[in-house]
């Protein structure tokens, strides 16, 4: 019977055994957004038969208890198995979310009387690492323009990549961008610091911009095979073409460390509008939808 426990820093070399084996470019199954989401999204896992099983809760109603589709060593058919027999244990419905497309149409065979949904606003942002990098091309001219004013505006900032003697001016930028209403960005923010504090002890690929010697914007990404995932992104809107510029100087630096990267997952805009807009305007070559598996009543 499977035995389910809460994810916390600790878990970070398990759940890197298990990224790279994961047959999808979904960023639910990189070691660092599994960690920051954990107390939100009330990550659990398991590992059985060399596989990874992770107990989360659903998208459409965060009260009800959901699973990831397992990955590692057992056929899906197998470990869907196992998490049939656990759900009957328990007497619990069993859920299955954030299904990415690669796997949508096996988990439909195997669960062919559950209703499908797919998930709105949990789409993933695909893009070219190379186009990110350069915002060369039609289709990003204004955020190339925007990236100019910027530069001509501020020819002294620096970029750098964030080292541990720089954590406590990010926190203290993170700390400055406040919450608004939304319970998901509050979290957000806190999590950010949280990993930001947590670097020391699992590193990840971060940059940051300072404008007379202050940070004013940061980001955070992880590296998992030919994809680099973007965790965190923030900048002052008080700098216009900050957001540009922080975007494509850590791309640039990242395909410059491993030129192995060429795309770029911006990952999710939650079905938010402003959020939404501002992510296509990079121009994504994809969209890797999701869909959520529950059983029919």
């Amino acid at each position: 019977m499977l035995k389910f426990t809460p994810i916390t820093i600790e878990a970070i070399e398990t759940l890197k055994g298990f990224a790279a084996r994961a047959l999808t470019h979904s960023c639910d199954y990189t070691p660092g957004n599994l960690v920051m989401w954990a107390e939100y999204m009330h990550y659990e896992y398991a590992v059985e038969s060399d596989t990874l099983f992770i107990r989360s809760l659903s998208e459409l109603d965060l009260a009800t208890p959901a699973f990831l589709p397992p990955i590692g060593s057992l056929p899906l058919k197998e470990s869907i198995a196992l998490l049939q027999e656990y759900c009957h244990h328990n007497n619990t419905p069993l859920h299955i979310t954030a299904v990415p497309e690669e796997m949508a149409h096996e988990m439909a065979t195997l669960l062919p009387s559950h209703n499908v949904k797919e998930l709105d606003g949990w789409a993933d942002y695909i893009h070219s690492a190379e186009d990110i990098a350069t915002l060369q091309g039609k289709a990003l001219n204004k955020r190339r323009n925007r990236k100019k004013k910027f530069l001509a505006d501020y020819p002294h900032y620096t970029y750098k990549r964030c080292t541990t003697d720089d954590i406590p001016a990010v926190v203290e930028f993170l700390l400055g961008k406040g919450c608004d209403e939304a319970i998901m960005r509050c979290y957000e923010v806190h999590q950010s610091i949280a990993t930001v504090r947590n670097l020391p002890i699992h590193p990840q690929p971060a940059g940051i911009i300072k404008i007379d010697d202050k940070v004013v914007a940061f980001t955070l990404g992880e590296a998992w095979g030919d994809m680099l995932y973007i965790h965190i992104e923030k900048a002052d809107r008080e700098y216009a073409g900050l957001g540009e510029t922080l975007t494509s100087e850590f791309a640039a630096d990242i395909i410059s460390e491993m030129p192995q990267i060429k795309l770029i997952n911006r990952e999710e805009d939650l079905g938010n509008e402003g959020l939404r807009q501002a992510k296509r305007a990079y121009n994504p070559i994809a969209m890797l939808n999701r869909y959520e598996f529950t059983p029919a009543k």
